[in-house]
Parts: structure tokens; sequence; C-alpha cells
């Protein structure tokens, strides 16, 4: 997990299900949009490593607070990005109450990372959702770092805006601005607000809380996103960029 220490490594791990109770879903609230970084497929970014999520190779992604008809798959329905393979993440909330989520722990480390990070998402034509939404980007922290204790864990959400159905857009996460919600039981980041007053950029965030620490990151879709059908894929944090296929090109 980077470089945090061992027991924030372990906190992570046993924070998942409460942090991905935070994931925020795209909906109806006052949030301010990142701004959109070139919508130009072009594939991995810069000198990133790239590294393959697959069915049988997680990377440590996990989806354990998924919720009613949520549900995801790997396939190549709605095709990939170009220079991304074949295959994407495809994501669906039939109803208002569905949720699926998809995070990592493998991305763990200082919050600084995220300055240069983005993904990939495409909303499928056929979605019945309001035109608006797509899946979001979140990012699970320990808002002081060192060891986690209860209250500490806080839940970072970007929601992206712009692009066409059934064309894939790269979202410039480390630029955009993101809603701060404190983790309390099983809130929902964006009906609940945002628990730290307006939206705010990274350095805003790393600058107010000096040594917050990542503890896992990846997408959200879900909680009044009913009728959404979308995809995402190459998930770039830093040097890494995580590569959505069903199996490992040969």
């Amino acid at each position: 997990m980077g470089e945090n220490s061992r027991g924030a490594s372990a906190g992570a791990r046993r924070l998942v299900r409460v942090v991905a109770g935070l994931a925020a879903a795209v909906c109806a609230v006052a949030i301010v949009p990142a701004a959109m970084a070139d919508e130009s497929p072009v594939g991995l970014q810069g000198s990133a490593t790239r590294t393959y999520v697959t069915p049988g190779a997680a990377q440590g992604f996990a989806g354990t607070y998924d919720r009613a008809g949520g549900a995801r798959e790997f396939t190549d329905r709605l095709g990939a990005p170009s220079g991304a393979g074949r295959d994407a993440l495809v994501l669906r909330t039939p109803g208002d109450e569905d949720k699926v989520m998809f995070a990592t722990d493998q991305v763990a480390g200082p919050l600084e990372r995220f300055r240069s990070s983005s993904y990939y998402a495409l909303r499928d034509p056929a979605s019945t959702a309001d035109p608006s939404l797509l899946p979001s980007f979140q990012i699970g922290v320990d808002i002081n770092g060192g060891t986690v204790e209860p209250g500490d864990v806080w839940v970072l959400t970007f929601r992206p805006s712009g692009g066409a159905a059934g064309s894939w857009t790269r979202y410039d996460t480390g630029a955009g601005r993101y809603c701060m919600v404190q983790q309390i039981g099983g809130l929902d980041a964006y009906r609940a607000g945002c628990d730290d007053g307006e939206p705010m950029s990274l350095d805003e965030i790393i600058a107010q809380h000096p040594g917050v620490s990542v503890l896992l990151a990846g997408v959200n879709q879900g909680g009044g996103n009913g009728g959404l059908v979308s995809a995402v894929d190459l998930i770039q944090v830093g040097s890494r960029t995580f590569d959505f296929e069903r199996e490992v090109p040969a």
C-alpha cells in the first residue's frame, strides 16, 4: 500500500466496507465540477505504468458495499478508450437505491500523489437516467495520517461533468474539486452534502489537513442513479494506470 504505515495498511482493509458506505453516487447536489481534461481518447498518460485488473487478479479492488441491484462487469460491450485494450468495467444501477463501487488500497499513501490522477468514463446511450449522471471518483482518507482511529476516515468525492453519451472522456481528477464527508455509519456522501463546506481542490485539502493520507480510491455509482449504465477504464494515480480487462492480453 505504498508509503503508508503497516497500521494504516491494515486499517484500510478493515475500513473498505465503512468507507464504501460513504461512497457517493452522482445524484442531484450542487457540486462544482472539475475541469474536464483532454476529451480525445489518448490511452496511458505520460510515463504511467499499466496494471491490468481482471476478474482473477483484482489488484486490491473490491466492492464490499454494493447494494441491491447494483452490478459491475468486465466486458467489451461498450468498448474501451483508445490504447486501452478491448474491455472496460461496466456499471449498472437499475433503481435509485442500487449502488455499485470498485476501489483499491494499492494507491494508499500521500494524498499529494493524486495531484496526477484521472480516469475515463462513458455513459451508455441506452441509459434512462438523467443525462448528466456519470460514475464518481472517490478517495477514502485518514484525515490526519498515522494510526486510523474512529472519526479519522473521510471520503473525498469528485463528480464528473460533460461528455457525450457513447464517447469515452478523460476526467482530470488531479485538477478537480472534491466534496468532503466524514465517515459516520452508512451515510451517503452526496445526500448528506459536504460536511466541510464547499468542494475543495486537493491542494486546499492538503493545506488544511497536514498529514492526510489515502486509504483507498476508486469509482462509485448509485443512490439516485436509477437507470444508469456506464463504463470506466484507465484509472490513473501517479505512475500507475489500472486497465480493466477480462484477461491479461497475451
